[in-house]
């Protein structure tokens, strides 16, 4: 079994929101901005006062044998992640996009002890 941690950004669109309903998104819009947006476990939920798009940004671990098939658990964990905050907080959506991110698979650039390799020193006497 392989056991991978993503970061999964679930993107959508509004569909058919009342104005009762966007009364309240734009009332609670601030707390929903991108600059509160982060991967976390029970995942964010951040929109802009145009409420035309929104995005859902979660981490989940998938546990699956291979990891192509933890790529793609990991996505339909997410998206239903997002599915299930959206009909909890009665939000219509539609178009869902859902993208992920390995963070097992992502390299750090580590700075040379020394400097950029590439750096050429001319020393003159």
């Amino acid at each position: 079994m392989t056991v991978r941690t993503y970061r999964a950004q679930v993107t959508g669109r509004f569909d058919g929101l009342e104005q009762p309903l966007r009364t309240r998104l734009l009332a609670e819009q601030r707390e929903h901005d991108l600059q509160f947006a982060a991967f976390t476990e029970d995942g964010t939920f951040t929109y802009t006062p145009t409420l035309t798009r929104f995005t859902f940004r979660c981490r989940v671990e998938a546990d699956a044998d291979t990891a192509v098939e933890a790529d793609d658990l990991a996505a339909v964990e997410a998206e239903v992640m997002a599915i299930d905050y959206l009909t909890s907080e009665k939000i219509p959506f539609k178009r869902l996009r859902t993208t992920t991110t390995c963070l097992d698979d992502v390299k750090i650039k580590r700075p040379h002890p020394q400097g950029r390799r590439d750096q050429h020193h001319v020393h003159e006497e």
